[in-house]
């Protein structure tokens, strides 16, 4: 049994719809449960939407509802031809658009849109979507039954950032699920969304479909999850960065991981640790180009030391913090750590020296609250304006020569934070972002841009 997920660019419109039924027709042998995000530029549709009611502005929203469901009305159209499922799935969408509309009128009245109202804007795209992929499915002969996650994908009451609750998971899932694969059924349903035990629905954060998939892969204990894309692979770099990224044919899960924490897009933060965890290999795979193979991430990747990928964020801001008392190191990170846990912060980056602590830190958190709530422990300065970028790939730690060229290749720019040593597999590094970009081409050139290894790289074919 295997997990697909298809994001957004591959099921944005009836042609690319019809194309993901098309692959799923080609892995039915493998009974594939198929995970869909909402059509391209959907969910943020729907947020703009809410944005709208809670300014009073209800026509606004309603006009973007209205050329959004104009789309899945054009899919229906064009993909379904069976009258009494197409009429099915007609029903789905006015009761739908009824629903939102219903939605706006009251956030327009309290002008107040809060995490859970956001959410139940947002579940309407991967409810949508997977609805109109299903009977695509069902149009080209597959028996695919649409499977709501509210039926299964419990998580917890964190609206907007919600966690599953991975025992109820599975146990729903082998209750659900496991007849309908048995029975050779195609299970289609959602990605991202959730519910909570009192039955309201939750989303995992955006982009986490991929996070999903691995959650549904790791509960049912798939043999493969594969995230087609829009791409042909992780590759070496950012495609918008590099000239001539290579893709990469095997990664380890650490490597994969540090990517996506460090802000690669191919993959979801959190989407490779339910696979870590049950160890079961990820694919990356384009879904306009489905005959390639893509880019496997396994435990039994080729552990040869190379430099597999560099990955680079930037709205990045360093705090410094030195304590006013020095009572105990211990004391001092406890005050630290229970100011950033009060504002759910996670740090990029987190390095020590004696009782000095620096964090890196993404610009989107409330910085204000967190920066006069932390000195009240110690003197903060802050830097704005900065970028990480971090290098991945195997046997960076035992490979002094790798780090020799990394900081040869970033001669000349001031490096803020270096963290190496936490992590087998990275080096991160923070500088001025306006640097950021040419670091990351720098150190393309070094590695990448000479003979490449064959077993471990092939060129992009998408360049």
């Amino acid at each position: 049994m295997i997990v697909m997920k298809f994001g957004g660019t591959s099921t944005q419109d009836a042609k690319a719809q019809s194309n993901v039924a098309s692959i799923i027709h080609n892995h039915v042998h493998l009974s594939p449960v198929v995970v869909i995000s909402a059509i391209a530029k959907g969910t943020n549709y729907l947020e703009r939407a809410g944005k709208f009611a809670e300014q009073g502005n209800s026509e606004e929203a309603i006009a973007l509802l209205t050329e959004l469901f104009a789309r899945h009305y054009q899919i229906l159209e064009t993909n379904v031809q069976d009258s009494t499922r197409k009429k099915g799935v007609l029903d789905v969408i006015q009761h739908s658009f009824n629903e939102l509309k219903e939605l706006v009128r009251g956030v327009s009245i309290l002008r107040e849109l809060t995490p859970r109202t956001l959410d139940a804007f947002y579940c309407f795209g991967e409810l949508l979507s997977s609805r109109l992929i299903a009977a695509t499915c069902q149009e080209k002969g597959i028996d695919a039954v649409w499977l709501d996650t509210k039926e299964f994908m419990v998580t917890e009451a964190n609206h907007n950032r919600a966690m599953p609750i991975m025992e109820l998971v599975q146990e729903k899932l082998s209750v659900i699920a496991l007849p309908l694969i048995r029975q050779g059924k195609v299970i289609v349903t959602q990605g991202f969304i959730g519910i909570t035990q009192n039955g309201f629905r939750t989303t995992m954060g955006r982009e986490s479909s991929d996070y999903s998939a691995t959650i549904i892969g790791a509960a049912l204990n798939a043999d493969e999850i594969q995230i087609w894309t829009d791409v042909d692979g992780i590759l070496t770099a950012d495609p918008r960065v590099v000239s001539s990224p290579k893709k990469v044919k095997t990664m380890l899960p650490e490597e994969a991981f540090e990517l996506s924490y460090f802000g690669a897009k191919v993959l979801h933060a959190n989407s490779m640790l339910p696979a870590l965890e049950k160890n079961i290999p990820v694919s990356i795979r384009n879904s306009m180009n489905p005959s390639h193979d893509g880019t496997k991430v396994t435990t039994g990747s080729n552990t040869k030391s190379c430099i597999k990928s560099i990955a680079y964020k930037n709205n990045v801001s360093v705090i410094t913090l030195s304590p006013y008392k020095r009572y105990g190191q211990f004391i001092f990170w406890e005050h630290v750590y229970n100011i950033l846990t009060k504002y759910d912060v996670t740090a990029n980056v987190t390095t020590t020296s004696e009782f000095n602590v620096a964090l890196a830190l993404d610009s989107k958190y409330n910085l204000t609250a967190i920066v006069h709530e932390l000195s009240s422990v110690g003197k903060i300065t802050m830097f704005d304006r900065k970028g990480i970028v971090c290098v991945v790939g195997f046997g960076i730690q035992q490979t002094p020569e790798f780090l020799s060229r990394i900081f040869a290749s970033l001669q000349g720019m001031k490096l803020s934070v270096i963290s190496f040593g936490a992590s087998k597999s990275s080096i991160t590094l923070v500088l001025n972002e306006q640097e950021v970009e040419h670091a990351v081409r720098q150190l393309h050139r070094e590695f990448f841009e000479g003979e490449i290894d064959v077993e471990l790289f092939e060129q992009n074919l998408q360049e």
